[in-house]
């Protein structure tokens, strides 16, 4: 057998190849040990790697939102936490009928804003990297290059499959609670 195999064994410290390795992924590790050899370009404890960011990314968060569903993200955000609400005035009004509609007595005001507030300033979110198109380099890869990339992303490709399965999971939730099923 005559097949080339790619060598992407790179110096533990090349830095190039570092900054290409999965973030997301190491970011989200809470394992001092494992911290400290996630940017190694050799990739020892892949797995475990990986393990440990998922566990953390669907027992450690309330909520996570996805970048490429970032519209839905912002909206369940604020949804979960109303203190996020675009209008602080819109979003009281909102629960106020919400716990009405469920026969509840709200003469204590526990949630209400205090007396003649106004939130003139408001808070949207603004989406706005919409990103460029590159000015150097070449935007043709060659099979290695590749290669190399998904290497060096797969451990951020497997968390992120399963951030969008939390994420689907949370809006199935947030649905339910919206229709009353919960």
């Amino acid at each position: 057998n005559s097949e080339v195999v790619p060598n992407f064994l790179y110096e533990p410290n090349n830095s190039c190849a570092v900054q290409l390795i999965g973030h997301q992924s190491t970011n989200l590790l809470s394992s001092v040990d494992l911290y400290n050899i996630a940017n190694d370009v050799r990739f020892p404890m892949e797995a475990d790697i990986v393990q440990e960011a998922i566990k953390n990314l669907r027992e450690d968060f309330t909520w996570i939102g996805l970048t490429d569903r970032i519209q839905e993200s912002v909206e369940g955000f604020r949804q979960i936490f109303p203190f996020l609400a675009e209008n602080l005035n819109n979003a009281t009004k909102v629960m106020e009928e919400e716990f009405q509609s469920r026969g509840e007595d709200l003469e204590d005001n526990t949630f209400a804003l205090p007396e003649g507030y106004s939130d003139k300033k408001s808070c949207p979110f603004e989406h706005r990297n919409a990103g460029h198109a590159p000015t150097c380099g070449t935007t043709e890869l060659d099979d290695e290059t590749k290669e190399l990339i998904m290497k060096l992303n797969s451990r951020d490709m497997a968390v992120y499959k399963a951030a969008v399965e939390r994420f689907e999971l949370q809006m199935e939730v947030l649905q339910d609670y919206k229709d009353g099923n919960l």
